[in-house]
C-alpha cells in the first residue's frame, strides 16, 4: 500500500473523530442541566408558565422547549371559559394539604406514557402530597378521541387508575373488543361502560377539558398544571420535584 494511501486514510480517519467530537459535543450542550424560571400568563392573573434556560418560547409564548407529541386535534375547536371557571375545571378534585395538579394527556402521546407513569408513583406513595386530576386532550386523531371517551367511561365507574393504567402499559388499538374486554378485567359494567362512551357526562367533560386547555393556551400534550403553574411538554425528574416543592408552599390561586 503507497503512503500517500495511507496518509489519505489518516485524514480521513482524523477527520471522522473531529466530526464524532463536535457532535458529542453539541448533544451535551444539547441536552445540558437548563435553570427553570417562571413568566406570568398574561391574560390569567396569578398563574405562571415555566421557561427554561436557553430554551426559545415559541410565538405562542407558551413552551418549556421540547417537540410536543400530541399536535393535531381530530376534534371540533374548543371554546375558552372563564378564568373564574378555571379553577374548578382543573382541580375537580382537591385537597387543602396537598399541591393540585392537572395532567393533560393523550393516550397515543409517547411521553405522555412516562409523565403518567411518574406522577401516578407519586400519587401513591405513603403521605404523598399531590392529587392528581386526570384530563383527556385527544389531539392525535379518531384512536385517541375513543380512547379518551373509554377512560372518561371508565371514570364514572371509579377505575380510570386501572384502566389508564392498563391501556398506558402496552401498545393497543383501541376496537370495541379491546375496550370492552379492559373494561370487564377492571371489573366494569361492560353494558354501563359502553353506554357512557357515546353518552353526554363524556363529552360534557372532554367539552371543559378542551375549554380549560384551551384558556390556558396548551396546544399540545403532555401538559400540566401545578398548583398555578403550567408546564407544556417535557419535564426532567429534578425539575418536576423542584417545582411541587415550590407549589407546596406558594400561596393558593385557587
Amino acid at each position: 500500500m503507497s503512503e500517500k494511501t495511507n496518509t489519505s486514510r489518516r485524514d480521513l480517519l482524523l477527520g471522522l473523530a473531529g466530526v464524532a467530537a463536535v457532535g458529542g459535543g453539541w448533544q451535551a450542550w444539547v441536552h445540558r442541566p437548563r435553570a427553570m424560571t417562571f413568566e406570568p400568563i398574561a391574560s390569567l392573573p396569578g398563574w405562571r408558565k415555566t421557561v427554561f434556560e436557553g430554551v426559545t418560547a415559541p410565538s405562542g409564548g407558551l413552551s418549556s422547549g421540547t417537540a410536543f407529541l400530541g399536535i393535531g386535534s381530530g376534534e371540533p375547536t374548543a371554546q375558552s371559559i372563564a378564568p373564574a371557571q378555571l379553577c374548578r375545571t382543573l382541580f375537580r378534585k382537591s385537597d387543602p394539604d396537598t399541591v393540585p395538579v392537572a395532567v393533560f394527556s393523550d393516550f397515543f402521546c409517547p411521553y405522555c406514557r412516562t409523565l403518567t407513569e411518574r406522577l401516578a408513583e407519586r400519587a401513591a406513595e405513603n403521605g404523598s402530597n399531590i392529587t392528581i386530576n386526570w384530563h383527556e386532550l385527544p389531539l392525535l386523531g379518531p384512536s385517541s378521541v375513543i380512547a379518551a371517551r373509554a377512560a372518561i367511561a371508565a371514570d364514572m365507574q371509579s377505575a380510570y387508575p386501572e384502566f389508564q393504567a392498563r391501556l398506558m402499559g402496552s401498545p393497543f388499538r383501541p376496537t370495541p373488543g379491546f375496550l370492552i374486554d379492559t373494561a370487564v378485567s377492571v371489573n366494569l359494567d361492560p353494558a354501563k361502560f359502553v353506554s357512557d362512551i357515546e353518552g353526554q357526562i363524556v363529552a360534557s367533560r372532554l367539552a371543559r377539558s378542551r375549554g380549560a386547555a384551551r384558556t390556558l393556551g396548551i396546544y399540545g400534550t403532555p401538559a400540566m398544571v401545578v398548583g398555578r403553574t403550567l408546564v407544556i411538554g417535557e419535564i426532567s425528574e429534578k425539575h418536576l420535584d423542584e417545582l411541587l416543592e415550590l407549589e407546596a408552599g406558594a400561596p393558593a390561586t385557587c
